[in-house]
């Protein structure tokens, strides 16, 4: 304790110095802080689950290798013939209105599920118990809630479980509540059990439990204790095989097995990682500007540190008597940083990408915070042990006569700081230019449609109550006329899916006049169900034929509408209006003629390439769910006033979902690229100046070590030039020499970057050449302003100076 305790007496001492030291170490460690409490709260902080390595998701797989659902009769003979799961249970997302009587519905996102569920995720309730399969065999209504709908619908009562809440104008028996930590999967808020062995389809179907043509819901299932991931995937492989063998129509789907941990947090870890990445350089940074003026201050204490030589104090001593001022001024700013990242992390949470995973598990936990006291330990040896190597040399008897050799070893170990600073710097500043770049191309990218003053709502029926395509398609009818009645929207269209929704459908087909295709290569495109008014709602330009009409009916010819990207594909160079097609591979089945063009629209997202899609009218291809889209110069919430007042005027129980505007709807799709870039671009500027003020100090030192050679020079009538020219020319070596090796870095770094850019390289050469032009800039500025007081320089004080 001792060392400390004199390192704390020297530090007091120059206040200035150590405010200076502890700022900059402070802003390093609050940005760590703050982005390694999203890291550990998304990626580290273990899942809700008993022994949650044994859990995994089980999907399907596409011929192609992509993602899919399961379809009843494939989930049950995989129930049925693995040997390597303990429990499989099904589910399927959904929204589900929720009230409990005289209080209006609430939308709550929701998942179907099979009564295996929670025995499969092991979390144990906070209140009552989950479902048991004696419950599915009962055919009880019966659901789960989360902390949010137990506390917003039944004030947090402890008595919730065995009352009963309305689902989608049903009653159901509150089971259990579950604790607030639990989420899962999409951020389920009510848990409703499903009264067969697989969830309910969202669309009527013949034969619920042995269909296999429609894939609906997914999977989640626990490992046999003794069995391995590699061993569940061998034995999955031969129940697909059988699966295939049994069932031809099936072929070519494969069964794919992942934690549910990379099934949640997957798709965000390299982003986040990077990000982590990124700050952990402006640490760096800080470190050696903080090493920079430990150099510069021993130089002013070579005097004392000899004396304390010339007593006895050995080099080790001394050394460590350095190191402790360096550990204590790094756990000071490691304090105050920690403090300042308190704040930093509730911003966050408001500017974090809506979407990201588990943002309910982001604090500054104890984990957070002892990596925080690790970080500033680090910090302090980091940033401490090369200024004590040097002035742990220090000679007694070099005490009166400086040493040449003393003064370009202090001065070359601070240039080599300085170096890795711009080198550093570059690296941030690369990766923020690429990422700025590939966003502002991002945004400039037309969708296909135009959002100026459209409002989208979003509408799911309860099949409960909507059990029949007839119903559906009444009550969709009923709402567009309604709404079209009023003259102040412009247009009033409905169509599934929505702009940028995650979900969608997807068919293969036949083209009249073609070669029947293999099954693998019939051609392939979205689908989509529309209102005759839907693409002037949303500005979707028609470029031949017409739309739909009021003589699109069930019963009526088929018809659909085909987009420009399906047109290029199927029958480029060609009018498409007149051609047919059909689904089905019986000669019995109706072809459906084409009877539109229309433009493409970005359906999957900005950065997606519009993809080949066929409009179809919503009677003729009606489906539970839709987005009403509507275009009007009113205000946004005038509009979904009137939304909701004509949809309660029909079914005073049914509510819409998300009312936004389509801006919005483009906004949040490039919520993570801007986030990005906005985060790292932060980082960068910071790091831009730390590697200023670094030069700044360099540049300020040497001036003021070369007092008496400049005040010679003066005297002897040097030209301005002739003095700043020298002091300038030592910043832009260092300066070149950073940016040379920065640019190496920059290079290699920037392929971690690859997968989040959009329209630039990551080896651009415009945003390389700019960023080192303007660190160039930026240093040479610093190096010319200190370099400004060398004329300033008095030649007789100069002369008198040591």
């Amino acid at each position: 304790m001792a060392p400390i305790r004199y390192a704390i007496r020297t530090l007091v001492k120059s206040p200035g110095f150590v405010l200076v030291a502890i700022a900059t170490i402070a802003l390093g460690i609050a940005a760590n802080t703050a982005i390694f409490s999203v890291v550990n709260g998304v990626l580290l902080r273990p899942l809700p689950f008993r022994d949650e390595a044994r859990v995994v998701k089980v999907s399907a797989t596409t011929r192609n290798g992509r993602e899919s659902n399961h379809s009843a009769g494939d989930f049950l003979d995989i129930r049925r013939g693995n040997r390597s799961l303990e429990a499989i249970a099904g589910f399927r997302d959904d929204f589900v209105a929720v009230a409990t009587p005289p209080r209006e519905p609430l939308l709550f996102p929701a998942a179907w599920v099979t009564a295996e569920f929670f025995d499969v995720l092991g979390t144990p309730a906070a209140l009552g118990r989950p479902f048991l399969a004696a419950d599915n065999a009962a055919g009880q209504k019966i659901a789960v809630i989360g902390h949010a709908v137990w506390q917003r619908l039944l004030n947090g009562d402890p008595g919730a479980v065995g009352r009963a809440v309305r689902v989608n104008g049903e009653s159901y028996t509150v089971a259990a509540v579950m604790p607030a930590e639990f989420a899962w999967p999409q951020q389920a808020k009510i848990w409703l059990l499903s009264p067969l062995p697989v969830p309910p389809s969202p669309i009527n179907l013949k034969d619920p439990l042995t269909n296999r043509d429609v894939q609906y819901f997914q999977g989640v299932a626990r490992l046999k204790a003794d069995v391995t991931l590699d061993q569940a995937r061998e034995d999955l492989r031969a129940v697909a095989a059988a699966i295939q063998q049994a069932h031809p129509a099936s072929s070519g789907r494969a069964i794919r097995i992942v934690p549910v941990r990379e099934t949640l947090v997957g798709g965000v870890r390299e982003a986040l990682l990077v990000i982590q990445g990124a700050v952990g350089l402006v640490l760096l940074i800080a470190c050696a500007n903080v090493s920079s003026l430990l150099i510069a201050r021993a130089a002013g204490r070579r005097r004392e540190l000899a004396v304390r030589a010339a007593l006895g104090a050995s080099r080790a001593h001394l050394i460590r008597q350095l190191l402790a001022e360096s550990l204590v001024l790094g756990v000071a700013g490691g304090i105050v940083g920690l403090l300042l990242s308190a704040w930093l992390v509730v911003l966050l949470l408001q500017v974090l990408p809506r979407g990201l995973p588990r943002t309910d598990a982001i604090r500054l936990d104890t984990t957070v915070m002892f990596a925080t006291l690790a970080a500033s330990l680090v910090t302090g040896v980091l940033f401490g042990i090369l200024p004590a190597l040097q002035a742990s040399r220090t000679q007694a008897a070099q005490v009166i006569k400086e040493s040449g050799e003393r003064g370009s070893a202090r001065a070359r170990g601070r240039a080599a700081l300085v170096v890795a600073e711009i080198a550093l710097t570059l690296v941030l500043l690369a990766g923020a230019g690429l990422l700025a770049n590939s966003f502002l191309r991002l945004q400039r990218v037309d969708p296909g449609f135009d959002p100026d003053q459209v409002t989208i709502a979003h509408l799911l029926l309860p099949q409960s109550r909507y059990r029949t395509s007839e119903s559906q398609a009444q009550l969709y009818r009923q709402l567009l006329e309604g709404l079209a009645e009023r003259p102040e929207l412009r247009a009033v269209g409905a169509g599934f899916p929505g702009p940028f929704r995650a979900g969608s459908a997807s068919g293969s087909f036949d083209v009249e006049g073609r070669p029947a295709p293999s099954p693998g290569d019939r051609p392939f495109a979205y689908l989509g169900t529309v209102s005759g008014g839907y693409f002037e709602a949303m500005g979707i330009p028609v470029l031949a034929g017409r739309t739909f009409s009021d003589r699109d009916v069930d019963g009526a010819p088929g018809v659909t509408i085909v987009s420009a990207a399906l047109a290029r594909r199927y029958w480029p160079g060609e009018n498409p209006i007149g051609r047919r097609l059909k689904f089905d591979d019986d000669p019995s089945s109706p072809w459906i003629t084409v009877v539109g063009l229309v433009g493409d629209a970005r359906q999957l997202g900005l950065a997606a390439e519009p993809p080949p899609i066929l409009y179809f009218p919503y009677e003729q291809f009606v489906l539970p769910f839709t987005s009403v889209a509507v275009r009007s110069a009113l205000p946004q919430a005038t509009v979904a006033s009137m939304l909701r007042s004509q949809l309660a005027a029909i079914d005073p129980d049914l509510p819409f979902g998300d009312i936004v505007s389509l801006q919005s709807a483009i906004e949040n799709d490039v919520d993570g690229p801007r986030f990005r870039a906005t985060l790292i671009g932060i980082f960068a500027l910071l790091a831009l100046v730390l590697a200023a003020v670094g030069v700044f100090g360099l540049i300020s030192y040497t001036v003021a070590q070369r007092t008496r050679e400049i005040g010679i020079r003066v005297a002897l009538g040097a030209a301005p030039r002739q003095v700043l020219l020298p002091v300038v020319r030592e910043g832009l070596v260092l300066a070149l020499a950073g940016i040379a090796i920065g640019l190496a870095g920059a290079f290699l770094a920037a392929r971690a970057l690859s997968a989040f850019l959009f329209g630039v390289g990551a080896a651009d050469p415009a945003t390389f050449a700019g960023v080192a032009l303007v660190m160039l800039i930026v240093a040479t500025l610093a190096s010319y302003i200190p370099s400004r007081r060398a004329l300033q320089v008095d030649p007789v004080v100069a002369l008198r100076a040591e």
